[in-house]
């Protein structure tokens, strides 16, 4: 090669790694072939063309790059850029094998372990990492990124340990691993989160503020710590400061529909209603792209809400549960049926307060029932009452889930039913391990499981007709009259004066105890247009939380509707609120999410309740109940509907006495509070199955 052609080739080489390093990697593509046909046997120009080619998009590249390598193999410098190629294109795994046959062949040269320490790292592979970073160290033991890796990775060994045991809930095991993985590196935010979420679970509350907030300091940007710190909020029943943390997480991630939901359904409690919509988008999105596990009950009742997202929501979160393990089950015993009910609830909860009567009635010649309890204790009167009114009370609470599951399972039990499904603390997923043969989602949850472990749904011909199985992964089961239990002998206090609640004597009381997150802004706005018309009515609401008290308040200003005309009613004892019910003259239903047991009780105080039917079973309760109380006159198809019969009651007050009449009569004679009559149909049902 002449002298000119040289120069003219070591140009062109020169001009295209100054175009690589810029970026400019078509125009370094073209210098390298130009340069390469006058010296087309320049094994660097051969590399770094293949470089260019390779990280251009090309694979043919990567050939060159390897030619390149053959003919000079103990170019340290090619074999580097080749494994920084592999990595840009997410192929650390062969660039780290790569390095790891050119590190043992040059093994005294540190560029060669420390690109095999960085790639390995990339590619998890931690033990290979570690290794090469101990070579590196011993070529270079004052390098200061060597170290940095070695404590990172250390860090990373100890945090895929803790998280290992935490999975399996071992969760003293789990604190310790990453307790060590913060001493190797005390800035690794997801090290924090994840060490936080521990010492909460175990109600080491000051410990774990302290630790998500120094992830947040450290950075500001990472959303779990945000988020956790959401939920430590909650669990200590800060609300307010709950949905501040949220709003900061959903400003760092916006697209995380899991965030969202809860932000959402915050927002909800709150009655904080700008951006609800946008907030329900995403949610939807989160949950028909399948790419969060939003929670069921959420999608029970926010905005536009429908029957199929309801159904996708419940699959998608059965499915994150795991494939069906079944448990290994005692076998079965000739005798009685035994059926087991499986509940957090078996205390002062509304759930308890349903069936209690049901429980006690069952015939114990035919079947054997048992309490399956995984809630605490809180030593009230209807704890005791429920462990009397049962043949076995067996006691879960604490017990790790393969224990609990192993308990269950050696039980024989035929039939397993779910009260809790998929509301606040629910072990639903414990019925992926086929305790029963038949195995039955009932009362506790208003929709489908959407799991293939769930085998049947308790309904009746209104909150879910036949036609409507296409929204249940479960088998439909009609109860006649009902599907909703109920005690007609409850305590109940006194009666207090209209005075001592902060009523007006001479007023028409309209009343919701439904939670604050099932009133929606087009409901409210119904019931204020009744307060517009009828002047002498007030709105008495459950005071949930404060914050909703003032939003409410503030609505009701800006519609034109005088906010003392709303008064808010403290949480009381069952006895005493049941004996303030019959205060109120009509009770509201709450859409897309009817009152449960807040509608039975209204009208086991006497008060008529008139509700809006949808599609949905948590839009059908209510219509369910009215319809075995035999009052189908409250129940609406349509918005405009419901509010032409509260404002048709408000008008006359003839129809209010009439219907007050009926309701009241219903306590002593309708089948909606017979619980004895309610356990002969459940029997007779499970007979059937």
């Amino acid at each position: 090669m002449s002298a000119n052609k040289k120069r003219e080739a070591l140009r062109l080489f020169a001009d295209g790694l100054a175009h690589q390093r810029a970026g400019r990697l078509a125009e370094a593509r073209r210098c390298y072939e130009r340069g390469l046909k006058y010296d087309p046997g320049n094994p660097d120009a051969l590399f770094l063309f293949g470089q260019a080619l390779f990280d251009g998009g090309d694979p043919a590249g990567e050939r060159k790059m390897r030619a390149a390598i053959s003919a000079r193999p103990r170019a340290v410098h090619y074999h580097t850029g080749l494994a920084s190629s592999l990595c840009a294109a997410g192929r650390a795994g062969e660039a780290a094998a790569a390095l790891d046959l050119a590190a043992r062949a040059i093994p005294d040269d540190p560029a060669l372990w420390r690109g095999l320490a960085t790639s390995a790292a990339q590619a998890g592979q931690l033990d290979r990492s570690l290794e090469a970073v101990a070579q590196w160290l011993r070529l270079a033991p004052d390098d200061a990124d060597a170290a940095r890796l070695r404590d990172k990775l250390h860090a990373r060994r100890h945090f895929d340990l803790g998280m290992a045991l935490a999975a399996r809930d071992e969760i003293e095991a789990a604190i310790g691993e990453y307790e060590a993985a913060r001493r190797f590196d005390e800035t690794a935010p997801s090290t924090l989160t994840n060490l936080a979420n521990l010492y909460s679970r175990r109600e080491r509350e000051d410990e774990a503020r302290e630790l998500y907030e120094q992830a947040i300091a450290l950075a500001p940007e990472y959303a779990p710590a945000h988020f956790n710190l959401a939920m430590l909020h909650l669990d200590a029943s800060r609300r307010f400061d709950a949905t501040a943390a949220l709003e900061r997480a959903a400003a760092c991630a916006p697209d995380d529909g899991l965030i969202a939901s809860h932000l959402l359904f915050q927002r909800m409690h709150l009655c904080r209603w700008d951006g609800l919509d946008e907030l329900a988008r995403r949610v939807r999105a989160a949950v028909e792209n399948d790419t969060a596990d939003v929670s069921p009950f959420v999608v029970l009742s926010m905005p536009g809400t429908t029957p199929a997202l309801q159904r996708r929501c419940a699959e998608n979160h059965a499915a994150r549960m795991g494939a069906e393990q079944p448990a290994r089950a005692r076998e079965k015993r000739d005798g009685r049926r035994r059926v087991g009910y499986l509940s957090s609830d078996f205390k002062n909860h509304a759930t308890s307060y349903l069936m209690v009567d049901m429980l006690e009635a069952h015939d114990r010649s035919r079947f054997e029932i048992f309490a399956l309890s995984y809630g605490a204790d809180d030593g009230s009167a209807m704890r005791r009452r429920v462990e009397a009114g049962v043949e076995h009370f067996v006691e879960l609470a604490g017990l790790p889930a393969r224990e609990a599951v192993e308990r269950i399972a050696g039980l024989g039990l035929d039939a397993l039913i779910d009260l809790k499904g998929y509301t606040e603390g629910n072990h639903s997923e414990w019925l992926r391990h086929r305790l029963a043969p038949a195995q039955i989602n009932w009362l506790g949850y208003p929709g489908t499981l959407g799991a293939p472990w769930a085998d049947f749904l308790i309904a009746d011909e209104v909150v879910a007709p036949m036609e409507h199985q296409w929204m249940f992964g479960e088998r439909l089961l009609h109860l006649p009259g009902g599907y909703q239990p109920n005690c007609r002998e409850r305590e109940c206090g006194p009666r207090p004066s209209r005075a001592a609640e902060g009523l007006p004597e001479d007023a028409l009381v309209l009343c919701s105890f439904n939670q604050m997150y099932k009133i929606t802004p087009e409901m409210f706005a119904l019931w204020l247009d009744a307060l517009r018309e009828a002047s002498e009515a007030v709105l008495w609401l459950w005071a949930s939380n404060p914050w909703a008290e003032d939003e409410l308040r503030r609505v009701a200003a800006r519609a034109g509707v005088a906010p003392e005309r709303l008064v808010f009613a403290e949480g009381r004892p069952q006895a005493e609120h049941l004996a303030r019910l019959p205060l109120a003259d009509l009770a509201l239903d709450t859409f897309p999410c009817n009152g449960h047991t807040t509608t039975s009780d209204a009208l086991w105080a006497g008060v008529p309740v008139v509700t809006l039917m949808g599609e949905a079973f948590a839009a059908r309760v209510a219509g369910s109940l009215l319809t075995t109380a035999g009052l189908t006159e409250l129940i609406a198809g349509t918005p405009e509907a419901y509010r032409e019969r509260v404002l048709a009651f408000c008008r006359d007050a003839g129809h209010r006495k009439e219907l007050r009449q009926k309701t009241e009569a219903l306590r002593e004679s309708s089948s909606l509070f017979n619980g004895a009559a309610f356990a002969r149909k459940i029997e007779t049902l499970l007979e059937r199955l």
